[in-house]
């Protein structure tokens, strides 16, 4: 009785339209993306095939995942609402190189990941989900060990100095390439070419050291055959369509592994970079092969990861950019700390919290263009709780992330009149008050996003309808009661 009556109170108090569905049947662009990011080798083990002297218990050797184990895990990425798979580097490998980044070979694929039919078929895979694929590819150095550091001719295709990006351990110390010397570029713009030729990939992330390869990314865009790519580089390079960006990694960490931090540093970058559609995307990431994982960032704060998780999801999302989630986040994975530890995937564990709060983000992102399109202005930033607005023509979406271990509340004022707010990840909704405020409140360490809509009001002919029933409900039970008595009072 009692869960009947609360369900009949929501259909009182909301209106009859529950859902607005933004029209967005244009073919997708680079902002509307969101991308599951892949280590090849700690994803899954497809076939045993492949295995050659793998070693599950050394951290530093390969553990058999392989793309045949990607492509069987394709149907989860889609589930949980990705557009686009990227891959750790699978071309041929010096040594131990699981993590793809000693390149020995650019033209083919490492054994232990697969064959070039299996690469080809991974992409069609991919497609016939209508999912994109991005290869990431070395550009910056070569293995330790390369033909090329042997062969005289190529003298002038490296650096004096060796690669010193000191975030990258595992480039660390190799040999560089000259990204300026004319054969480099021409050698890996034929490359590009021969990967699309070869498999139908989408686009590449090109890893390249603190290089900016300018010449190289320019020849490209002048190709006829790399026209449609979707492209993706470590530096502030105009030319590509998305570069990574830092600063919103080392922030978003920092501000959401702990509860109580203030949201106005996070803020002010997003309001700096004020992306909109006319402008290239950013690369927005929580969590990457270059630092420990988020997960583990929270526990040693404490923090439950879980909650913390959501919170930093929700911003990822919903702040401009692309948002890039690394494998096991949704588990959520745990690396203990240790930068050499890098845990194989797992299937069995799972979150449903975490399943569902990436499914409804990126569920958003389809939906609503002011998600991917839109500016980004902050309307309420106070004690660890703010709001942000994201519009695009005539759409409005509010954020609302209280970071705070208190419950809090943001008076809003500046909104259209005779407006709604309706919560989509907790069903929640905000009226309009009489001084023509809108007041958020959000319990500690929640987050919730809003579309502003025309208030819809109270749907009086259903009250009226649900009123009518209740009232013949109560009339048939007072009846049956009354006759039970005279029942009772007869047989006594």
């Amino acid at each position: 009785m009692k869960r009947l009556f609360m369900t009949l109170v929501l259909f009182l108090v909301l209106p009859t339209a529950m859902t607005v569905h933004a029209e967005n049947d244009t073919p997708q662009e680079g902002q509307d993306q969101s991308i599951y990011y892949i280590m090849v080798d700690r994803f899954m083990n497809g076939t045993t095939e492949n295995d050659y002297e793998t070693d599950l218990e050394n951290p530093k050797a390969y553990h058999g995942g392989d793309i045949d184990g990607v492509i069987k895990q394709l149907d989860h990425i889609k589930e949980l609402g990705f557009t686009t798979i990227e891959l750790s580097p699978i071309m041929k490998n010096e040594g131990d190189g699981f993590h793809g980044f000693w390149t020995e070979d650019y033209r083919s694929v490492e054994e232990h990941f697969g064959t070039m039919e299996e690469a080809r078929r991974l992409v069609e895979e991919a497609h016939a989900r209508d999912m994109k694929v991005i290869f990431d590819m070395v550009i910056g150095y070569t293995s330790e060990n390369h033909s090329w550091t042997e062969d005289v001719n190529k003298d002038e295709w490296y650096q004096s100095n060796v690669n010193q990006d000191e975030r990258m351990r595992w480039t660390r110390g190799l040999p560089a390439l000259d990204l300026e010397n004319s054969e480099v570029q021409q050698y890996f713009a034929e490359t590009v070419n021969f990967w699309v030729e070869e498999t139908g990939v989408d686009g590449f992330r090109f890893h390249h050291g603190s290089k900016n390869p300018e010449d190289f990314l320019n020849q490209l865009d002048q190709q006829e055959d790399t026209q449609g790519l979707f492209l993706i580089s470590e530096g502030p390079e105009s030319i590509v369509d998305a570069t990574v960006d830092q600063l919103f990694f080392n922030e978003v960490r920092s501000t959401f592994k702990t509860a109580g931090g203030s949201l106005e540093e996070l803020h002010k970058n997003s309001n700096d970079k004020n992306l909109t559609i006319s402008e290239k995307s950013t690369i927005k990431e929580l969590n990457n092969f270059k630092d420990v994982r988020f997960t583990h960032l929270a526990v040693k704060e404490g923090q439950n990861p879980i909650t913390r998780l959501k919170l930093a999801l929700t911003y990822l999302y919903t702040s401009p950019g692309i948002p890039v989630v690394y494998y096991g986040t949704e588990v959520p994975l745990d690396d203990g700390g240790n930068l050499e530890e890098n845990p194989m995937m797992n299937f069995k564990a799972n979150d449903e919290q975490l399943k569902q709060r990436i499914e409804k983000l990126n569920s958003m992102r389809k939906e609503f263009p002011a998600m991917t399109k839109g500016n980004f202005e902050e309307v309420y930033n106070q004690d660890g709780m703010a709001v942000f607005k994201r519009t695009h023509e005539d759409q409005t979406m509010l954020v609302a992330i209280n970071n705070a271990e208190e419950t809090k509340t943001a008076s809003l004022k500046g909104l259209e009149q005779d407006q709604q707010l309706r919560g989509l990840l907790h069903d929640g909704l905000v009226r309009q008050h009489e001084d023509g405020s809108y007041r958020i409140g959000m319990e500690r360490e929640t987050a919730d996003v809003f579309v502003v809509e025309e208030d819809q009001g109270y749907n009086w002919l259903f009250i009226g309808f649900v009123g009518g029933v209740l009232g013949l409900f109560i009339i048939a039970v007072t009846i049956l009661s009354l006759k039970s008595r005279k029942a009772a009072s007869e047989e006594g």
